[in-house]
């Protein structure tokens, strides 16, 4: 970054928290701005607006010295929009530039394409670097959010989606065919020049699909105006929130019809409790044992919220209880030794529901399809002063063995 560049961007972040200040003060004194305040704010409205076009400005000039740089040096533009030979090039390179990233924050911002259009040297064409059109009778509708965007949004959908703490998650551009072995080989004694017997493991496969989820929220024109929203953040939480609720839900009750198969649906229950209300301590223990040895040394429970309330109070015959708080900060508590971890997504402790199930997680599957969409509505909220902004992404969840997860289901 160079020295004016810095200048332009410490002066544009003065003038903004100049703007909110003003905002603020008369938001809380519950009144309009004065005619003086107005001007003010205008003059520091000018002035975010000015840098932002100098800064935009700076960035694109390094790019092409830079592109003039390494041209010089003989090296291909990285920026190109296909490989020699006329191979597209990777997707994924495109959507982790900063220019991308900038352009796409523009766009949500402002709704324009203004700005993002760049000489492509390799086809001798100008193009948007989102690589669509945004507007008009070619308009093509979403685009690829920055990468640095979609995996903010993956991580904040972590920290509030349990099942990817502890589920094994993976990505691909496609549909993808796991195989594993529904009986495996044996191993035997054997006399000294006998035969061998052998063993013909069984192979299977479990199909992982995409399933599309999708979100549409809207902002008030007033609200865009006034409130200085950080759209990459904004984004990045709410609909990150939004997708973390409904994924969450997928993978422990989903039914595998147009939607992940959630691992209830999947896991067998291994004992029924003898009261409709409780769960005894002997309970736990069963479901902890019903669990094949193999699986248990990376086993954790996923419990209710009212079925983790209903275990906390459970104690021994030396009056200790068997739950544990976490000793450090974003560690899970422990029941009987194991993790416990809460998920809002499984059913309250109620007869014949199975509010509690014990495993090895890592066996339930999730399959992300790169790419997180997004786009911003102008005109179909115009007439009621809003702007509509929409995103989708797809996935699929399975467990793919349903020896390594068992359910526990409450008396009827």
């Amino acid at each position: 970054m160079t020295e004016r560049m810095k200048k332009l961007m410490e002066q544009r972040a003065a003038a903004l928290q100049k703007a909110r200040a003003l905002l603020d003060q008369a938001a809380n004194e519950e009144r309009d701005l004065t005619n003086e305040e107005q001007s003010q704010y205008d003059g520091w409205d000018d002035e975010i607006d000015a840098c932002t076009r100098q800064i935009e400005r700076e960035e694109r000039l390094e790019q092409r010295e830079a592109e003039a740089q390494r041209s010089a040096n003989g090296e291909r533009n990285p920026s190109a929009g296909r490989q020699p030979g006329g191979e597209e090039r990777d997707e994924e390179d495109r959507t982790a530039s900063r220019e991308y990233r900038q352009s796409v924050i523009r766009y949500l911002a402002n709704g324009t394409n203004d700005g993002v259009a760049r000489f492509d040297s390799d086809v001798g064409e100008t193009r948007s670097i989102l690589g669509v059109s945004l507007s008009g009778d070619g308009a093509t509708g979403g685009i690829l959010a920055p990468t640095t965007l979609e995996k903010a949004l993956l991580d904040f959908n972590k920290d509030y989606n349990i099942m990817r703490k502890i589920a094994t998650v993976r990505s691909s551009n496609s549909d993808v065919d796991i195989p594993y072995t529904a009986t495996h080989t044996t191993a035997y004694h054997i006399a000294e020049g006998a035969d061998f017997t052998k063993s013909t493991p069984a192979w299977d496969k479990v199909s992982m699909k995409a399933y599309k989820a999708a979100a549409l929220t809207v902002v008030t024109h007033e609200a865009m105006q006034d409130m200085f929203i950080d759209m990459e953040s904004w984004v990045r939480d709410d609909f990150g929130m939004a997708f973390a609720e409904l994924e969450e839900n997928d993978f422990v009750n989903g039914t595998g019809s147009g939607q992940a198969t959630g691992f209830l649906v999947s896991a067998s229950s291994a004992l029924t409790t003898a009261s409709a209300a409780a769960i005894a301590g002997d309970e736990i223990i069963d479901l902890i044992h019903s669990v094949d040895r193999k699986y248990r040394e990376r086993a954790c429970f996923v419990a209710s919220d009212t079925a983790v309330k209903a275990v906390r109070k459970l104690k021994t015959t030396d009056s200790q209880y068997i739950w544990q708080p976490g000793l450090v900060n974003g560690q899970p508590d422990r029941l009987l030794g194991y993790p416990l971890y809460t998920s809002a997504k499984m059913p309250a402790l109620a007869g014949s529901a199975t509010p509690m199930a014990f495993g090895d997680f890592s066996r339930y599957r999730i399959l992300d399809r790169r790419g997180l969409y997004i786009q911003r509505l102008n005109e179909l909220y115009a007439t009621s002063g809003q702007v509509g902004f929409m995103a989708y992404r797809r996935y699929d969840g399975k467990l793919l063995d349903t020896g390594a997860v068992k359910k526990l289901t409450m008396h009827a």
